[in-house]
C-alpha cells in the first residue's frame, strides 16, 4: 500500500501542469463567486473549494483512474494479484492522488481562519470533518468504479456526480444566495432586454 502512495503521490506531484489542472476548478469557482458577490461569499466560497478538492480525489480521481487501469491491463494486472484487498488498494491509491491537494488545503484553511478569525478548536473539527468526507468520496468513487463496467461511462459518471454534489448543492454559496438567485437572474434579463 505506501509504495502505491508513493507512485501516485510522485506520479503527479513531479509535473507543474498537473499540479494546476488539479486545482482550476476549485480555484475557479472560488474566483467567480468571490467576484459575482463583491467579496461577499469569499469565505463560504473557500469551504466550498476545500470540500471540492477533497471530494473530487474521491469521486472523481480514483473512479477514472480505476477505469483507466482497467485499460492499461499490464498495471492492472499487476496491482490486482498483489495481495492486499481492494479496499486497501483503493485507499492507497486515493491517499496518493491525495497528496497534490494538500497544499490547496492548507492554504484555503489559513485563509478562512484568517478571514473568520477562527480558534485552534474549530480548525480541527473542519480537518476532521474533511477526513470524513475524503474517507466518503473514496466509497462512493470505489463503487462508482466497481458498479459499471466502461471506463468512459464511469468517466462521464463521477464527474456528473461530483458536479451534482458541489455545485449544484449548498456548497459554494449559502441558502440565501440560492433563493435570491431567481430573482436576481429574471431582473438581470430584463435589464439585458431594456438594453436591446
Amino acid at each position: 500500500m505506501i509504495s502505491v502512495i508513493e507512485y501516485y503521490a510522485k506520479a503527479l506531484t513531479k509535473s507543474r501542469a498537473s499540479l494546476i489542472s488539479f486545482a482550476v476548478r476549485p480555484l475557479s469557482f472560488i474566483f467567480l463567486l468571490t467576484v459575482v458577490s463583491g467579496g461577499k461569499l469569499f469565505p463560504t466560497a473557500l469551504i466550498g473549494g476545500m470540500i471540492s478538492f477533497v471530494a473530487g480525489v474521491g469521486i472523481a480521481d480514483l473512479a477514472i483512474e480505476i477505469a483507466g487501469m482497467k485499460t492499461r491491463s499490464k498495471f492492472y494486472d499487476i496491482l490486482s494479484t498483489l495481495p492486499v484487498h481492494p479496499l486497501k488498494l483503493g485507499l492507497g491509491i486515493s491517499v496518493g492522488m491525495s497528496i497534490p491537494a494538500l497544499p490547496y488545503l492548507v492554504i484555503l484553511i489559513v485563509t478562512l481562519t484568517y478571514v473568520r478569525g477562527l480558534s485552534l478548536l474549530r480548525i480541527a473539527q473542519i480537518i476532521l470533518l474533511l477526513a470524513f468526507l475524503w474517507l466518503w468520496s473514496v466509497f462512493v468513487g470505489l463503487y462508482i468504479s466497481v458498479k459499471l463496467k466502461e471506463p468512459i461511462i464511469i468517466m462521464r459518471v463521477s464527474n456528473i456526480t461530483l458536479t451534482a454534489l458541489t455545485v449544484f448543492v449548498l456548497v459554494y454559496y449559502p441558502m440565501k444566495f440560492l433563493q435570491t438567485f431567481p430573482t436576481k437572474l429574471f431582473s438581470f434579463y430584463r435589464r439585458q432586454a431594456v438594453h436591446t
